[in-house]
Formats: C-alpha cells, sequence, structure tokens
C-alpha cells in the first residue's frame, strides 16, 4: 500500500507506537483477568487466594501432616516459620509455591478437605482405618497416639476418598480446602470480611493502576500517531506544493487548477486521517487480538471454537458492506474534483455570470456536482451505518454462544463463573480487533486513491527542466540581448504548431513590438522567453546562451515578464513591488513606480505604499492593478522586459507616459511589447506582425505601413488615414501588393 511507505522516515514512531499500544493492550487484558479473580475468589472464595492459609495453628497443621507422607510433611513444615506465642505459625514460603498451581497448594489441599469431613464426622470406611462407626478428627488423633494406625494408612484414606469423588474431585478439594482455611482463619480470630475486604481492596487498587498506566499510554500512542501524520501531511503538502510550482503551464492545464487544489489539500487531509487510522487501529488490533488469542488459550475453557463462529460472521457482514460501498469510495474524490472545478469557475466569472444572467444555471451546474457528490455520500454513510448494529448484533450472539456453552463446563465442574467472564472479554476483544481491521480497510481505499492522486502530481517531472550542464552568459558576451532562431512551438498533445519560423533579435535599448490578430500565437512568443515553455523547434537565446542551458532561476532573474492579467498577492504595496526579493531596494521599488505611473495612486492611498492590497488585487482597479504589476516587473531592473498585452488596461494617455518613461529609463534593457493597439508599439524599433502563428510582417512602423497588408489592415481599424500619414492610393497599393 501506497500509505505504508509514508512510514519510511517515521520508524521510531513507529516504534514507539508499537510499545505504547503492548503496554496499553496488556494492561486492558489484564482488566478481565481481574474481574474473574474479583468472582472466584473475593466472591465465592471470600478472598481467600490459596488453599495454603497464610497463618495456621501449630495443631492444625499437625493435624494436617497426619495425611501426608514423610516427604510432603517435610515440605510443609519448611514452608512455616516458628511458633508465636499463641502457637501459630506464618507462611514464610514463595508465592509460586503458594498460588494454585503451586507445590504446596496440592500437597495441603487433601489433607485440609480430609481434616475438615473429619471435624464434621464421617464414616470410618473412607479414611480405611480399622475402626467402625462415625468418627472425628478427635477420634483420629487418639488412634494414632494410641498406636492403631499410623500415617501410610491415613494418607491411604484420603486418597482413597479423592477417587471416591470422581470427575469432579478437583475442583471440590480446592472448594473444601478453601473453606477449611477459612474456619481456620476463624478459629485464630481473623475476620473474614476483613480478609474478603482486602482483598477487593487490593484488587480495586491494581485494577486502577491498570486503567492508569492503559490511559497514559493511549493518550501517548494518541499524541504520537497525531504528530506522525501532521509532519506526513506538511511534508506532502509542501513536496506537493514545491512540485506544483515547478509545473509549466502544461502540466497545469494537465491536471487542472481545481484537481491541483484538491490534491493539495482534500486528499493530504484524507492521507493525515488514514495515518492517524494506521497507528491507532490497524497497528493496536492485531495486537490487542495476538495478547487476547495468547490469554484465551492460556485459559483453556474449552470455548474456543466460538471464537472462529464469530470471525467468520464479522467477516460476512463486512465483505459484504466493503462489496457495496468500495466502487463509492473510489469514485468520491473525483466527486470532490467536479464540486471544486464547477465552484472555482464560478467564483472567477461571477462578473459575466451576473452580466449575462445566468446565475441559475450555473447555481444548477454546481447543485447537479454537488448532488451526485452527496448521494456518494449518503450512499456509503448509509451502508457504513449498518456496520455498528450488526457487529453489536453479532458480539451479544457470540455472548449468549459462549453462557450456553459456558455454563455446562460450570456445571461439570470444570469452569468457574469468573473464567466464562474473562472469556467473555477477550472474546469481544479479538472480535472488536478483527472488526476494527475490517472497518479501517472499507476507509482506507478513499484515503489509497488519495494517495495516489497525490503521487501521481509528484511522480509529474515538468516540461520545463534544468539543464544538466548548466551555463551562463560570458563576462564579456553581450548582455540584454534576445535572439529567436528559426523557432516553432506546439503545445502538449497538439495537432499543429501554434508559432512556425519565428526569428528576430532585439538587443539593449531596443523595442520589438508583436502584434496580430487574437489567436495568432503573441502571448505564446512572450511565455517562450521566460521559458514558461519550451520551443519544440529552433532556439531562443538569452546573451549568446540557450535559455535551455541557463539555470532557471538565472534566466528569469535577468527577465522581467508582465502576463496579460496583473496579478498582485495580498499584502501591501510594497511587497508586491519588491516580490522579486531583497534585491529589490526602496529606491528601485519608487523608481519602478514612477515610469509605471503608479506613484500618484499609491501615494493617494491612506498608508502609502504600506496600504493593504486584497488577494488579487481586488481592491484596486484593473488599470491601477496592471500599473502595478507593471511596477514589479520593472524594480527588479531585468535585461529583458517583457510585457504581454500589460497596457490594454491603460488609457491613452497614461499608456503614452508609460512608454515615454520606459524609453527613456531602460535604455539598458531590451523590451518586448505584445500589443493589440498599434499605438503601443508604433514607435518600437522593430515589429513583427503574426497571422495565424506565421510572421507575415517585419520592420518598424512606417515599413510594415507600405509593406504589409495585416499590419495595415490592424493599423486602419484603429487610426484614421491621416494619422496614419497614408493615402488612400498608397493604401489601396499596399492592400493589392499581397502579404509580405
Amino acid at each position: 500500500m501506497r500509505i505504508i511507505k509514508l512510514f519510511k522516515k517515521h520508524i521510531l514512531a513507529l516504534v514507539c507506537a508499537v510499545a505504547l499500544i503492548i503496554i496499553s493492550c496488556n494492561a486492558d487484558l489484564t482488566l478481565p483477568t481481574y474481574m474473574s479473580e474479583i468472582v472466584d475468589v473475593g466472591i465465592q472464595q471470600g478472598g481467600i487466594e490459596s488453599a495454603v492459609p497464610a497463618t495456621i495453628r501449630e495443631q492444625t497443621l499437625a493435624d494436617l501432616e497426619l495425611f501426608m507422607s514423610d516427604e510432603d510433611a517435610a515440605t510443609v513444615e519448611a514452608a512455616y516459620g516458628e511458633s508465636d506465642a499463641e502457637g501459630v505459625r506464618a507462611y514464610v514460603g514463595t508465592d509460586e509455591a503458594r498460588s494454585e498451581e503451586g507445590e504446596l497448594a496440592s500437597i495441603m489441599s487433601l489433607p485440609e478437605t480430609v481434616t475438615l469431613a473429619l471435624e464434621q464426622g464421617i464414616d470410618a470406611s473412607a479414611t480405611g482405618a480399622p475402626i467402625q462407626g462415625t468418627v472425628t478428627m478427635d477420634d483420629i488423633r487418639k488412634a494414632v497416639s494410641m498406636g492403631m494406625l499410623d500415617r501410610d494408612q491415613l494418607v491411604s484414606g484420603a486418597e482413597s476418598m479423592a477417587d471416591q469423588m470422581g470427575s469432579m474431585g478437583g475442583s471440590i478439594v480446592r472448594q473444601r480446602a478453601i473453606s477449611f482455611v477459612g474456619q481456620e482463619y476463624e478459629a485464630q480470630g481473623i475476620s473474614l470480611s476483613d480478609v474478603q475486604n482486602s482483598y477487593l481492596a487490593s484488587m480495586t487498587a491494581k485494577m486502577f493502576g491498570l486503567c492508569a498506566v492503559s490511559l497514559v499510554a493511549t493518550i501517548l500512542t494518541g499524541a504520537v500517531a497525531s504528530h506522525t501524520a501532521c509532519t506526513i501531511a506538511r511534508d506532502l503538502r509542501r513536496k506537493t506544493f514545491e512540485s506544483v510550482m515547478r509545473f509549466s503551464p502544461a502540466e497545469v492545464g494537465k491536471f487542472s487548477q481545481a484537481s491541483l487544489i484538491t490534491r493539495c489539500t482534500n486528499d493530504i487531509q484524507q492521507i493525515q486521517m488514514a495515518t492517524t487510522l494506521v497507528i491507532r487501529m490497524v497497528m493496536m488490533a492485531p495486537i490487542m487480538g495476538v495478547v487476547a488469542l495468547m490469554r484465551v488459550f492460556a485459559t483453556q475453557t474449552g470455548l474456543e471454537w466460538t471464537i472462529g463462529v464469530a470471525v467468520v460472521a464479522v467477516s460476512a457482514v463486512v465483505g459484504v458492506l466493503m462489496g457495496l460501498t468500495m466502487p463509492k469510495f473510489k469514485k468520491m474524490q473525483q466527486y470532490v474534483d467536479r464540486v471544486n472545478l464547477v465552484a472555482r469557475e464560478m467564483l472567477d466569472g461571477i462578473m459575466p455570470i451576473r452580466a449575462f444572467g445566468r446565475q441559475d444555471h450555473e447555481l444548477a451546474r454546481f447543485d447537479d456536482a454537488s448532488t451526485d457528490l452527496m448521494k456518494t455520500q449518503l450512499f456509503t454513510n448509509r451502508a457504513m451505518s449498518f456496520m455498528m448494529p450488526l457487529m453489536m448484533f453479532v458480539m451479544n450472539c457470540i455472548t449468549v454462544l459462549i453462557v450456553w456453552a459456558g455454563s455446562h463446563g460450570i456445571n461439570d465442574g470444570v469452569m468457574q463463573v469468573g473464567d466464562m467472564m474473562a472469556f467473555i472479554s477477550y472474546t469481544m476483544q479479538i472480535v472488536m480487533a478483527f472488526m476494527i481491521l475490517t472497518m479501517v480497510s472499507v476507509m482506507l481505499p478513499r484515503a489509497e486513491v488519495a494517495c495516489e492522486r497525490v503521487e501521481d502530481v509528484l511522480n509529474t517531472e515538468s516540461s520545463i527542466k534544468e539543464p544538466e550542464r548548466p551555463q551562463l552568459p560570458a563576462a564579456d558576451g553581450p548582455r540584454a540581448q534576445l535572439e529567436f532562431r528559426d523557432v516553432s512551438f506546439s503545445y502538449p498533445d497538439g495537432d499543429e504548431s501554434v508559432v512556425t519560423g519565428v526569428n528576430f533579435t532585439v538587443r539593449a535599448g531596443e523595442t520589438l513590438g508583436i502584434i496580430g490578430a487574437t489567436g495568432s500565437g503573441k502571448s505564446t512568443i512572450a511565455q517562450l522567453i521566460p521559458r514558461l515553455y519550451d520551443a519544440t523547434e529552433g532556439t531562443v537565446t538569452l546573451d549568446g546562451i540557450d535559455v535551455r542551458d541557463m539555470p532557471l532561476s538565472e534566466l528569469r532573474r535577468r527577465i522581467g515578464y508582465v502576463p496579460q492579467q496583473g496579478m498582485l498577492f495580498s499584502g501591501t504595496i510594497e511587497t508586491n513591488l519588491k516580490f522579486a526579493g531583497d534585491t529589490v531596494g526602496d529606491d528601485d521599488m519608487r523608481a519602478a513606480a514612477s515610469i509605471a505611473q503608479a506613484t500618484e495612486f499609491i501615494e493617494g492611498r491612506e498608508g502609502g505604499y504600506e496600504s493593504e492590497i486584497s488577494q488579487g488585487g481586488t481592491n484596486v482597479s484593473g488599470g491601477q492593478r496592471q500599473r502595478l504589476a507593471i511596477a514589479r516587473a520593472l524594480a527588479k531592473r531585468p535585461e529583458v522586459m517583457v510585457f504581454d498585452d500589460s497596457f490594454s488596461a491603460l488609457d491613452y494617455k497614461t499608456d503614452a507616459k508609460l512608454r515615454e518613461a520606459l524609453a527613456t529609463s531602460a535604455s539598458d534593457s531590451a523590451v518586448v511589447v505584445v500589443a493589440q493597439r498599434i499605438a503601443t508599439i508604433m514607435r518600437a524599433t522593430q515589429i513583427i506582425v503574426l497571422d495565424d502563428g506565421r510572421v507575415v510582417g517585419q520592420g518598424t512602423h512606417e515599413e510594415l505601413l507600405r509593406s504589409c497588408p495585416t499590419y495595415l489592415e490592424i493599423a486602419q481599424s484603429q487610426l484614421s488615414s491621416a494619422e496614419l500619414g497614408l493615402t488612400d492610393e498608397e493604401i489601396a497599393a499596399v492592400m493589392k501588393g499581397g502579404e509580405c
């Protein structure tokens, strides 16, 4: 899975999370064991944990040793210390030997059972003694003291009693031994209620301690998961944004702006949520399941088959839900893209939408896109809403099954109530772990799709690449010299060339004007200069170096580019004019503003250069926005200035002043002006005329008026014959002469 690859740089965080999850799972799964012990020991046994009493009277111990072999009696003697003043001996052995499965417990249980029975009186034949009638412990003591009974006979009689108990003998012996211990404590003056309360208090403290450990571990796991997921999302956003910033307009067009925005925001958010789930749930579920299984098999209740039934039932439910929702999850991101695309179009085109009264139509388009997304989300959410009720139904059915099967074990004496309760808890944990994995497996496909979409952006290489062997212009070489040599260009996947066979040279102090009909390729030529696109044929050189061999940063440092739409950024006028970086000083900024004819309106604003500019420059007029965009390009003092129809928003007076100031101050720069208006380029050093991507005229304004019908036709549409300085006969002669 692609999501797993994102954790390569976060191995330490994963190790910490696994360690914390193991601690939390062990703490959580120890609680059912303690609950079982509270039921079995704290309630049923009155808090008496073992058949080995913590303290025992010397006479009682002597009575028990009558029913033990010499070896066992020696072992028991060694486990108790010397008698105190009241004849009571305290246990000094190990906790392991005293446990239910320990050596001492197995030695003392049967003698305690027999002794307890003798205290109440039993048939003498059960002991194997050569006496008749009902006997008590006093009778046994007297018979032993008189030599009528020996230890071997008593041991044999005790074993005979155990055999008579049959299959339930072990359970009965343990219960009777616990009763004996309780009776012994009462004989010593120890309150059984105090014993029970002490046991319950200690178990309560242990359970609270485990809850605290689990709480801390869970909180730390959440902190690690959140930090890791946020870090992964941050790094992905940075990488994705860096990739997008390197894209040429071709790659941006391939994905679309709306899709790129979705991939940088919504898709990465989906990945962030998924990485959190992976750490907190996907990693926790198998650990929880494995630990629970280990504890289940350790109890050996014989009910393990119920877990298989539960897993099969859960798998069936989740399988059906996954089959229904998986295809919908894959479509969901496409619908999100579509909603973003329609919303962006509506916001960008709000003015023409209102001007043409198409609000209802656009709202209907948005409603269609939003409805498709809503229906998909409703379907998946409704399907997933069945998950929890069905899971609870399965879990409750399994609980009933365990109680039904476990009750037979309790009735047969091979299981205790607490063990069954603990088994139910472990089974529920296993089912929950499996359910979590399956639920996450339904959620992860959407994140996987998002990850794939982000990878597409990261793996897409820009068609504009840094040169393998970058070159810089020679120190003694030409400066501010731009040359096109037989340049042709076609857009990616385009069938025909947009620009064909363009040749020109413009040097410092010169101005090149480019004019032509709409769609003739003017802006394409302007975009080839700063390498927004690369020429498919021919060569574009700057200062004698092919622009494809010059480092992009160096190339674009030497070029000031002003696009058709003057885009401003949120901030102040100063931050916009100094957008090129620290190389732009205050003097450069003010000089550029003066050339762009922007000083007057800047100083007229409250705050001057510190006045706020909203996103996109929406709080200034179109002409002001265009002048600020021009000033921004001039402030970096470039070698080549490219104006892509940048004067169209200016009135004729401002246009003339700007061009006059530009001609005076930019004598050391080459200027390329793409224009629709003849007045903007008529004083250019040279002008090229484009028609359908081909150069149909090249020369000065005067030369083109008398030699190029296409240029003359454009000029006639904007200027009168008197302004052109041509007679009707001269115009007719040029038009008859055909294209140059």
